[in-house]
C-alpha cells in the first residue's frame, strides 16, 4: 500500500539496480530544465526576457558512512562506487521508498565525484554525486 501523508525521509533511498547504497545518511535528486531565449525585435515583452523550455537534466547525490572492504554488507558501498567512477560505468539508479504503490524514479547515471571524509574521532563518511544520462522514468512500485 502506498505511503500516505508526508513521507519520512528515512524511507527514500538511492539504489543501484535493486541494491541500496549502503549506510546512507541522506540522498537527493535534482531535475532541471535549461531555458532557451526566444526574445526578438518583434517580441512585445517590453524589455523583459522571454524563454521556452530546453533540455532536461538531472543529478543525484548521497552522503553515507564509510565501511571498509571487510564489511559483509549486501549493500552497494564506497569501494563499488570508486570502481564505477574510475571505469566511467553507467549505472541504473533508482530513487524510491521501495514501498509498493510509491513512485520509483529510474535512470541511467554516471558517478562523477566521490569525497571521503575522516575527521578526528568522527565516523568516516563519504559523499557521491551522479549525473543522469538520458531520461528519468517515473513508475509505481508494484
Amino acid at each position: 500500500m502506498a505511503t500516505t501523508g508526508i513521507i519520512n525521509g528515512t524511507l527514500m533511498r538511492l539504489y543501484k539496480d535493486s541494491t541500496a547504497i549502503g549506510y546512507a545518511t541522506s540522498c537527493q535528486m535534482n531535475i532541471s530544465s535549461a531555458m532557451r531565449e526566444i526574445l526578438t525585435k518583434d517580441s512585445a515583452a517590453g524589455g523583459w526576457r522571454e524563454v521556452k523550455k530546453g533540455q532536461l537534466s538531472g543529478t543525484l547525490s548521497t552522503e553515507a558512512l564509510y565501511a571498509g572492504p571487510g564489511d559483509a554488507s549486501t549493500n552497494y558501498l564506497f569501494d563499488d562506487l570508486f570502481t564505477d567512477l574510475v571505469a566511467g560505468t553507467a549505472l541504473t539508479i533508482k530513487f524510491t521508498t521501495d514501498v509498493v504503490g510509491d513512485n520509483v524514479y529510474t535512470m541511467s547515471a554516471i558517478c562523477t565525484s566521490l569525497d571521503l571524509n575522516a575527521g578526528v574521532e568522527e565516523n568516516v563518511s563519504y559523499s557521491a554525486s551522479f549525473e543522469v544520462t538520458g531520461a528519468i522514468v517515473k513508475t509505481t512500485k508494484a
